[in-house]
């Protein structure tokens, strides 16, 4: 199995277990996680996959994804090794961590990473559903699953957290909701 682990590091030779290391099975998907604009251990992956399997990063904010990933340097790791060196982060679908160690077979390194994903949307790997294309009823879906998430992490007692300032920064409309509910 091929794994691809996101990284700012340079020179990495092998892809140990440890805290915080994330891969996927997916190019786009690791490009995705290097572009996580919150602080580790917390993720901002706003992603799914379409019928035909292809990854969707949909922008829940105007300019969300330019926002999250240009200008942003980085490399992906690839590394082969049996489906079991990795288990499920639990989190993010299609997003790993290692069991064990691996060794780095190739590096994509990425100098723009807005430009390096937009090469490929062009070349149709993933699609960008921008934000002033959704309906309303799609933003109410993905304010649900934010609220569920806020909810099940009880980010209300602790606001300052990344992914809540995150939250209220981005998405007041959310963070408002999520209050709400909260009784506040």
């Amino acid at each position: 199995m091929i794994f691809y682990c996101p990284s700012e590091v340079p020179g990495l030779e092998k892809i140990a277990p440890g805290e915080n290391i994330l891969m996927s099975d997916s190019k786009i998907i690791a490009a995705f996680c290097l572009a996580n604009p919150l602080e580790k251990p917390w993720n901002w992956f706003p992603c799914d996959f379409g019928s035909d399997g292809t990854v969707q990063y949909q922008e829940l904010y105007p300019n969300a994804f330019k926002e999250c990933t240009e200008g942003k340097k980085g490399y992906i790791y690839v590394a082969e090794g049996e489906e079991a060196s990795a288990e499920a982060s639990g989190e993010l679908v299609s997003v790993f961590v290692p069991k064990n160690e691996l060794v780095v077979k190739e590096v994509i390194g990425i100098e723009d990473l807005y430009e390096w994903l937009m090469e490929e949307e062009d070349m149709g790997r993933f699609r960008l559903y921008p934000f002033e294309e959704k309906t309303r009823q799609e933003i109410l879906l993905w304010d649900n699953s934010i609220l569920r998430y806020l909810s099940k992490y009880k980010m209300i007692e602790n606001p300052d957290c990344p992914y809540a300032k995150f939250v209220r920064e981005k998405l007041p409309n959310a963070w408002a909701k999520y209050e709400k509910l909260c009784g506040k």
